[in-house]
């Protein structure tokens, strides 16, 4: 079998600030590779067969190979770089046209194409759906366990209060919902056998899209304006005794809210 698994290279968000025009300042921070990748990636290599091939693709700019050497180290077997100026400024919209027109064009044929919930940078947690939704295949949200079968896979989807097992047929779109706090290992054998495998990188000419297609040219998303909010608490503490008196002052508090 053939997995294909979207991830993306992120800025550590332990470590980010917002400017005056509500942007992220994003120099001087490190980058990583999306948590919530990482995990379904790590979902995927456990379930791997013998051989099965597992593919991994990002986009973004030439730093952004960082985060595919450490899929590479993690136990991948090919890793595709999708970056080009024109793909800069990309919404939700665009950055899923661009990812769905290289899967269509390189791994047409993959038997599962598996994301994170959503990036760490961004939290939409639109890109899985809009890609299944331009490939025209289903798609699996919050899954929390996958396993093959004979006619595809079986997919365990946490929904909070609510567990589904589905049927999942080949060709689907999942989205896995967890992070590990702890991260992933990587054995030496995978660690050293990644030195001999390549990054290919891929253009928008090679994917065959139009420059109006891609990046901010391509993008729904139109951002009227911007704000930032400050999420300090006041931890007031007050002791009132009169009953009366301290629904008063809860009633008064919410107003001040509003």
């Amino acid at each position: 079998m053939r997995f294909a698994v979207a991830v993306k290279q992120v800025p550590d968000t332990m470590e980010m600030s917002v400017d005056e025009n509500g942007s992220l300042v994003r120099a001087g921070v490190p980058a990583i590779l999306n948590p919530y990748d990482e995990y379904a990636l790590s979902k995927v290599l456990g379930m791997r067969g013998e051989g099965d091939e597992v593919v991994v693709f990002t986009m973004g700019p030439p730093q952004a190979r960082q985060a595919l050497t450490r899929c590479l180290e993690m136990g991948a077997d090919r890793a595709y770089l999708l970056t080009d100026r024109d793909f800069a400024g990309a919404d939700v919209w665009a950055t899923a046209r661009t990812l769905t027109a290289f899967i269509m064009r390189f791994v047409p044929d993959a038997d599962l194409y598996v994301f994170g919930r959503q990036a760490i940078d961004g939290d939409t947690g639109q890109v899985p759906f809009e890609v299944a939704a331009q490939l025209g295949v289903q798609q699996f949200a919050y899954v929390e366990s996958l396993s093959s079968s004979e006619d595809g896979f079986t997919a365990v989807q946490d929904y909070g209060d609510v567990s589904m097992t589905c049927r999942v047929p080949r060709g689907s779109v999942v989205s896995f919902g967890a992070v590990d706090p702890n991260g992933t290992l990587f054995s030496i054998s995978d660690y050293l056998s990644a030195g001999s495998k390549t990054v290919e990188e891929v253009d928008r000419v090679s994917i065959g899209l139009g420059l109006y297609s891609v990046g901010l040219r391509g993008s729904m998303t139109k951002i009227v304006s911007t704000k930032t909010s400050s999420g300090a608490r006041r931890n007031r503490k007050v002791e009132i005794t009169d009953p009366a008196k301290g629904a008063g002052f809860i009633i008064s508090e919410l107003e001040a809210m509003r």
